[in-house]
């Protein structure tokens, strides 16, 4: 029986080991499903506070998109910013005759920037200069018909680029035209 004790402490032994093992192989297992759970959860999270700032309009939201248009150049490109002039009331030229005509308009310009309506209002009454006394020269029927308004149009333009330098005025647009 002496020879079966040392067996039996051995496999008692190894038994202790293996149960040793066993319980440390347990916690690893338990440790690392902890972290891997730890992990999952911190990553839904993020996701969660990612998407919800998403749709909050936080980040790339909706407004960005729709403020920014893209040329063909995929470049973004800027809106047209408009400048209104004062209101022009002028005499006509009659060529003598008794009965005076007037001509009412509201000209709109349109920049291409924002930052060149600084520049327009800076040098405004040469602008006004430039566009009252090309008005005064007009004759009643010089207005008559689409086609005299679109040559008032493109003679406007072509002053108020004149007058202005180094602003690109993009077109003119009109409020209101009165000839009476």
């Amino acid at each position: 029986m002496a020879k079966k004790e040392p067996a039996d402490e051995e496999v008692k032994e190894g038994e202790a080991a293996e149960g040793a093992e066993g319980e440390a192989g347990k916690v690893q297992k338990k440790s690392r499903k902890k972290v891997i759970i730890i992990g999952v959860l911190a990553i839904l999270i993020l996701l969660g506070g990612a998407a919800g700032a998403y749709f909050g309009g936080f980040i790339g939201g909706k407004e960005s998109k729709e403020n920014t248009e893209l040329g063909p150049d995929g470049k973004p490109v800027e809106k047209a910013v408009f400048y209104t002039l004062p209101e022009f009331l002028v005499n006509l030229n009659s060529n003598g005759k008794a009965n005076a005509t007037f001509l009412k308009t509201t000209v709109i310009l349109e920049v291409a920037h924002k930052g060149d309506i600084s520049k327009i209002e800076g040098n405004s009454p040469r602008l006004i200069d430039a566009v009252n006394t090309y008005l005064r020269e007009l004759r009643p029927s010089d207005l008559a018909g689409s086609a005299g308004i679109q040559r008032l149009r493109e003679e406007i333009l072509l002053r108020a680029n004149k007058s202005l330098g180094d602003v690109k005025i993009n077109d003119v647009l009109f409020k209101e035209i009165i000839v009476n």
